[in-house]
């Protein structure tokens, strides 16, 4: 060892033993990041831009007291509801209907479709007359976007499809609905 190395050695073991004093770091905070401009837009979307499905709750907070509920037991619709269901869960797999999972609300006369996907935490919903034009909606609550869930999204979204054009190839479904909604 040269003797300039120990000189340094010599300095480092002295040093070791102080408490050094470094010079305090500033921090700085950047008003406008991509971070914060990120959080901001995730604030609006969930207060301005989420969907809800729809309810017994129209959308002036008064209850709809006319939703026709159609259950498999149902004599003149209930055909209807388990091939609805069948035809979903031949596409979905593993689907699970409640018992008022399919509702027709004659004051905007829409039909609606509410599953959920078991295994995957996916709950979706199929609106007819939706006022978008598209009536297809899910919820997950941190869904990894792996490749198969991102194929069971898409599955999703062909079997609203599907769920549609047999509503439309049925042509007078809707009025028969319509007509036993007002009886009841």
């Amino acid at each position: 060892m040269t003797d300039y190395t120990r000189q340094i050695l010599e300095e480092i073991r002295k040093n070791t033993k102080k408490n050094i004093d470094l010079p305090k770091s500033e921090v700085i905070v950047e008003e406008d990041n991509l971070n914060n401009r990120f959080a901001v837009l995730m604030e609006e979307a969930e207060k301005e831009i989420k969907k809800k499905p729809l309810t017994e709750e129209t959308e002036n907070g008064q209850g709809n007291d006319d939703t026709f509920v159609i259950r498999k037991s149902d004599v003149q619709f209930g055909n209807t509801r388990q091939t609805q269901e069948d035809t979903v869960r031949k596409t979905l797999g593993d689907v699970d209907f409640k018992d008022d999972a399919l509702k027709y609300y004659p004051k905007i006369k829409d039909l609606v479709l509410n599953g959920e996907l078991n295994g995957v935490g996916v709950t979706f919903q199929f609106r007819y007359k939706d006022p978008s034009g598209d009536g297809c909606y899910i919820w997950a609550d941190g869904l990894q976007l792996t490749d198969t869930n991102t194929r069971i999204v898409g599955k999703v979204r062909d079997c609203f499809l599907n769920w549609k054009q047999s509503l439309i190839d049925d042509g007078d479904l809707m009025e028969k609905l319509y007509q036993a909604s007002q009886r009841d």
